[in-house]
């Protein structure tokens, strides 16, 4: 029988640190890797640089076994959203324990600082901060130093972050997993430098950005280099752009505060400084000037964009709804049926028949289609649209 263990990733796109936590994980003798991945958009709020489905088929060749995706409505959340909806997609999965990258590598203290943020103690004193009108990420650390005398990378590191988030959405859950962190080589995920040889996504997608093209693709591994170098050459990847930002613009003109309100951590605050900052912007610097960046982070405000413009709002279901399964290996062939059968949700390749299962199912699914067209569209050279239904699922 299987022993399996599931991954939250993005894999946007994936590179030698990815492959260094699967490599680890196969060594510890998990001989199936299941991976929630993110979608059409990823958690820090804009679309992914190349396709999901060329995505999960990078990281299908790089030894991951089964790759479900979180669709753009629970992908586009904070960090406590994005781990909890994480956390549910594995959980529904059926693996068997739970790895992330760290950069601590310190599993009893990261679990330590769950439980605290559950308390309310942590509760009260983030608040009287917050009342401060601090952002809230100096809030939550002074919250936290509060109580623990520690590195502030612990909790100001990505990885680190993540990791404490998901180990809390499972103790608020009630779910009892092993947790199995690994241990973060080279740059942080929103680092652009390079560190002891490895790349961060961040810093390959500024190499692709100043077509420094041979030097990004030594940071993914040989064995899905043909995949990035044919979406580079056929110019169908995704970087923010001229044309991006027109049509970002074009989709805000117009809206309220009213509208605003409506969006997923869009608070009274933000609705009416969005309102007032499209009628006068003209592009996105002159937009986010005119927005209180100093009490939110940008990542928050692209997330409240982008969940404009695929219309997801307060109304969408809160919890996952089914598992759409994008790929599996041939080891991961036998977990993906027994996934199938005792999972609580319902479990396709298809958009189109889990789309069909219940009117929450319909809306996120219709939601994460819309927001793959977008992407095709805004491709450096646009892309057909209707990929979601019309690219098959990766059997390696």
């Amino acid at each position: 029988m299987s022993k399996s263990v599931g991954i939250v990733a993005e894999s946007n796109p994936f590179h030698t640190g990815h492959r260094h936590q699967l490599d680890n994980l196969r060594s510890m003798g998990y001989d199936c890797i299941a991976v929630a991945m993110s979608g059409s958009r990823v958690q820090r709020g804009m679309p992914s640089m190349i396709n999901k489905h060329s995505r999960r088929e990078m990281a299908i060749k790089n030894g991951a076994d089964v790759i479900t995706e979180i669709p753009c409505p629970f992908s586009l959340r904070s960090a406590e959203g994005y781990a909890r909806r994480g956390m549910q997609t594995l959980r529904a999965m059926g693996v068997e324990a739970v790895s992330f990258g760290s950069e601590s590598g310190n599993l009893q203290l990261l679990k330590e600082i769950a439980e605290y943020l559950l308390t309310e103690k942590y509760s009260t004193r983030l608040k009287g901060y917050l009342s401060d009108r601090l952002p809230f990420a100096t809030a939550r650390e002074k919250a936290i130093f509060d109580r623990f005398d520690i590195n502030r990378d612990v909790v100001s590191a990505s990885n680190d972050i993540l990791a404490i988030e998901y180990i809390k959405a499972c103790i608020a859950m009630g779910w009892q997993i092993k947790f199995v962190p690994v241990k973060r080589r080279g740059a942080a995920y929103n680092r652009t430098k390079i560190q002891d040889g490895y790349a961060s996504a961040s810093g390959i997608r500024k190499m692709v950005s100043e077509y420094r093209i041979d030097r990004a693709l030594k940071y993914i591994p040989a064995e899905s280099v043909k995949i990035l170098e044919k979406h580079l050459d056929r110019g169908s990847y995704f970087l923010p752009d001229t044309a991006f930002e027109k049509t970002v613009l074009f989709a805000l003109y117009g809206k309220t505060a009213r509208d605003f309100a409506l969006i997923p951590d869009c608070n009274e605050e933000l609705s009416h400084s969005f309102e007032k900052a499209v009628t006068s912007a003209y592009s996105m610097e002159g937009l986010f000037d005119r927005l209180p960046t100093k009490r939110y982070p940008r990542s928050r405000l692209n997330r409240i964009i982008m969940n404009m413009l695929t219309g997801v709002d307060r109304t969408f279901p809160q919890d996952i709804q089914y598992l759409r399964v994008l790929g599996f290996s041939e080891r991961g062939e036998e977990f993906f049926r027994n996934m199938s059968k005792s999972c609580p949700l319902p479990v396709s390749h298809s958009a189109k028949i889990l789309g069909e299962k219940s009117e929450d199912c319909r809306r996120i699914a219709a939601a994460e289609s819309r927001a793959c067209d977008i992407q095709s569209l805004l491709c450096k050279i646009s892309q057909p649209p209707r990929l979601d239904y019309t690219n098959k699922i990766v059997k390696k």
